[in-house]
């Protein structure tokens, strides 16, 4: 495909990716709900939250940690179905491949989800703002969203339209909110299980909070030690961030490996 045809296509299906996903009647039944949540919760931040930053760092994680989970289960279908017969057969008449396509169904689908944690993430900049007596928390929530609650919610999507591939629907969906749960908050200390919970490895965002808003070290490595539960810092929330990236990349190529051996 030439470079000058590419964006016109690009923008093409992001649009029409981002409607589909604007009518999954399921995703907002199950978001609407997860986004109050999250918004009472973090709006009545505990009161050793000192300070506006801390405030949205804190509203960053507990929304990633309830709307991740929904986002990424609603949407364990969206692979199947836009690669389902008749759909599949439309995509294919245009002038792109899978490796264009499925990116493109992501990122789509997650710039639409995702539309409702910010909000409250954002109208938690109120309360931030009058305890840190400026602006300053308005730039802070929106760094918080992209780096504690985007880069989980990349993961654990890229990982249920995946599973929604090889397993049945209910099943891929069952089994990504026992990772996301397993990886997030079964912390080795309760639960006698191996757990990423308190590592580099989770998704849950711990390490970007810790490090950069402030937010209680727990939640990055839960009082564990050892080369995978460093102490939170720059360094590691960074190597945090790659991990899920390599992991959100690694997922996404088998997903568009296993649809076009199915093509």
């Amino acid at each position: 495909m030439r470079a000058s045809s590419l964006l016109p296509v690009l923008g093409g299906t992001l649009r029409y990716e981002a409607l589909m996903v604007v009518r999954h009647r399921a995703l907002w039944t199950v978001l609407v709900p997860l986004s109050l949540l999250s918004l009472v919760i973090a709006w009545g931040a505990p009161s050793d939250i000192t300070g506006g930053v801390r405030h949205v760092g804190a509203a960053a994680l507990i929304t990633g940690i309830l709307c991740t989970l929904g986002i990424g289960v609603t949407l364990a279908d969206r692979f199947v179905r836009g690669l389902s017969h008749g759909m599949g057969d439309l995509a294919a008449a245009t002038p792109h491949s899978l490796w264009f396509r499925l990116p493109a169904m992501l990122v789509a689908s997650l710039g639409v989800a995702l539309v409702l944690p910010l909000v409250v993430v954002m109208v938690c900049v109120v309360p931030a703002a009058v305890a840190d007596g400026g602006v300053r928390p308005l730039a802070a929530a929106l760094a918080a969203f992209t780096t504690v609650l985007v880069p989980g919610a990349a993961a654990l999507t890229a990982l249920a339209c995946f599973l929604g591939l090889v397993l049945p629907l209910t099943l891929a969906r069952v089994a990504t909110a026992g990772v996301w749960l397993w990886s997030t908050i079964a912390s080795p200390q309760i639960l006698p299980l191996v757990t990423p919970t308190g590592t580099l490895l989770s998704p849950v965002g711990g390490y970007p909070a810790a490090a950069w808003f402030g937010e209680r070290a727990v939640w990055a490595n839960r009082e564990l030690t050892g080369p995978l539960s460093p102490p939170p810092d720059t360094g590691t929330a960074l190597a945090n961030l790659a991990v899920l990236a390599v992991f959100t990349a690694v997922l996404l190529t088998l997903a568009v490996l296993v649809a076009v051996r199915r093509k």
